[in-house]
């Protein structure tokens, strides 16, 4: 199903595929899960890639995912073994790499669901500020998407957060969000924290470790923290909370700043 089907959607299906041969894995995003218009939203294709990858690593370790370029969206990306590292293909060009290592420790702490409602009603994304306001996670003006508000937490500098109750349109099959989904959650806020209307950003490198799978139809409280830097690459950490401040996943993100005249064919992720 696209964006603008009315059949409701099931997540990990029609849209996005995987097909496994004796040597590679094939995997499709569908066009409903876009960042940037014309690309995928890099959380989301992120968590895919690490799923495919730790079954072909034989691993059950925490992945990193480097983006090298754009992820396009409704085409065939090619999955290839290489020694401990699992390369995505788009063509003959590497989009992205997925790898061993650890999710960072230093992550934002659970704060009270109250506070990430009034966070959420400060979101800045809204009334027409948005970068890229179809993104699936954090784009308002996506008709099927997430619709995660992170805004600015009173009195806590660098923090947004926001509340999010995931609907059946997450579901794994199993009353619990998919994990590719999950991921996607895990991107948006962090970048939330980086000043995206000064300039857009866009994801670079993505690791993430969750500990347990939300429940649809349950609130979960969302919470990123920035750490702004003096050149285009910055880094961020977000964190998913039930709402008694049990952590359900983490994850730290590079992002990087787009330059001035560059577009997003152009991009490439600064940190190797």
């Amino acid at each position: 199903m696209n964006a603008l089907d009315d059949t409701p959607h099931r997540a990990s299906r029609a849209e996005t595929t995987c097909a496994e041969t004796s040597r590679a894995k094939t995997i499709l995003v569908g066009r409903r899960y876009n960042g940037p218009p014309n690309s995928a939203n890099g959380g989301y294709v992120s968590g895919l890639v690490a799923q495919r990858a730790r079954g072909m690593l034989e691993s059950e370790r925490d992945l990193v995912v480097q983006l090298h370029l754009p992820p396009p969206l409704d085409t065939d990306l090619r999955l290839t073994r290489a020694g401990r590292r699992v390369h995505v293909w788009h063509d003959d060009v590497v989009v992205a790499t997925a790898s061993p290592q650890a999710a960072g420790a230093d992550t934002p702490g659970a704060i009270a669901p109250e506070l990430a409602e009034q966070a959420g009603l400060r979101y800045e994304g809204q009334g027409g500020a948005h970068p890229f306001p179809t993104c699936f996670v954090c784009g308002p003006e996506h008709p099927d998407g997430l619709r995660l508000a992170p805004g600015p937490v009173p009195g806590m500098d660098d923090h947004v957060a926001c509340l999010w109750t995931p609907d059946a349109t997450t579901d794994d099959g199993t009353g619990t969000v998919a994990e590719e989904l999950v991921w996607a959650a895990l991107d948006c806020p962090g970048g939330w924290t980086l000043d995206p209307l000064r300039s857009p950003l866009v994801l670079g490198r993505m690791s993430a470790r969750i500990t347990a799978l939300p429940r649809v139809g349950e609130a979960v409280v969302a919470v990123g923290r920035g750490v702004p830097g003096e050149g285009r690459v910055h880094t961020c950490a977000t964190a998913l909370f039930n709402r008694d401040g049990t952590e359900l996943a983490r994850s730290t993100a590079t992002w990087v700043r787009l330059a001035p005249t560059a577009t997003l064919q152009d991009t490439k992720a600064e940190n190797s």
